[in-house]
């Protein structure tokens, strides 16, 4: 193994998953942890398995793998998760992180790239542009979760000098995505032709970006020699219209709709305005390009593939 190794975390999740794939194309050396060797991993990537918190286990894969930076994509993944166990959210997401820039901290390791969420934010009393400097609010334990995580790589890095950074992604969508997602309600559904009962959610923004530009900005995040900012936001830069949103799944699935309903899919909306990208553009080279169209044309040949497996 190579002295240089990028640890993934989440290798069993959408997120880490793709960052894999994207590294092991490109012949950069990686080591895959999860809490359980995923399926499909190539059996060619060393695997980690890794039951968060648990901090003695950093040390053990960064010393046996020679790892020097991280993409730490492992954890619950949103606020739909674990509702009626908060504690152990915190354990996981908060905990977890903790143990990993400590071990940073004794290693000396490298950049390490970790996933906040637009969920840091709460909800707000307007809708109007949100940026990094705009205070967190956060409403449930895992927006918490995530921006007490964000305090904790900006004192890392101001008091030891850790070179952490956090992304706040919206709500990302494509292959892999298990959890509650629109966009693969609406192209599931319309597979099976029938309409998705989706909440209206008057008065919130629906906010989508696909895997492979939020694999874009994390390849930016992780090689950018220097980064003006501990934190970025991540999405399309827009919100995004319900309306819309299906006519553009109906190009890829003809018979996707969707049908009003109170008690229909609330999940994917955020009660803010849509989050400005121009940090990520300028420091990570982040261009979120994906139309839905084609979002939702990967996510078909996906769900298809999966379902012939």
């Amino acid at each position: 193994m190579k002295s240089d190794a990028v640890l993934v975390t989440g290798a069993g999740g959408m997120i880490g998953a793709a960052v894999l794939r994207h590294l092991v194309a490109e012949e950069v050396a990686v080591v895959a942890s999860d809490r359980l060797r995923p399926p499909g991993l190539d059996p060619a990537v060393p695997f980690l398995a890794h039951d968060l918190p648990d901090p003695q286990r950093w040390h053990e894969g960064i010393v046996r793998f020679g790892v020097r930076r991280v993409v730490h994509a492992g954890g619950i993944s949103g606020p739909m998760l674990l509702r009626d166990n908060p504690s152990r959210v915190c354990e996981i997401n908060l905990s977890g992180l903790a143990g990993l820039l400590e071990a940073a901290r004794i290693h000396r390791l490298g950049r390490i790239v970790w996933f906040s969420s637009i969920a840091a934010y709460g909800n707000r009393p307007d809708l109007a542009p949100v940026t990094e400097e705009t205070p967190l609010h956060p409403d449930t334990v895992y927006g918490a979760s995530k921006a007490a995580g964000e305090a904790l790589v900006h004192a890392y890095h101001a008091e030891h000098g850790i070179d952490a950074v956090a992304l706040r992604v919206a709500s990302c969508y494509g292959a892999g995505r298990t959890t509650s997602c629109m966009i693969r309600t609406l192209v599931e559904n319309g597979l099976a032709g029938r309409a998705s009962r989706i909440h209206p959610a008057p008065g919130r923004t629906r906010q989508h970006v696909f895997i492979d530009d939020v694999v874009g900005a994390i390849r930016g995040a992780l090689d950018a020699p220097v980064l003006k900012r501990r934190v970025y936001n991540i999405g399309p830069g827009q919100s995004q219209d319900l309306s819309d949103i299906v006519d553009q799944v109906r190009k890829a699935v003809p018979a996707a709709g969707a049908v009003l309903d109170p008690e229909g899919l609330a999940w994917n909306t955020f009660g803010l305005g849509p989050l400005v990208i121009d940090a990520a553009r300028r420091d990570l080279g982040f261009a979120p390009a994906t139309s839905i169209a084609d979002g939702a044309a990967a996510t078909r040949d996906w769900l298809v593939r999966r379902g012939a497996s």
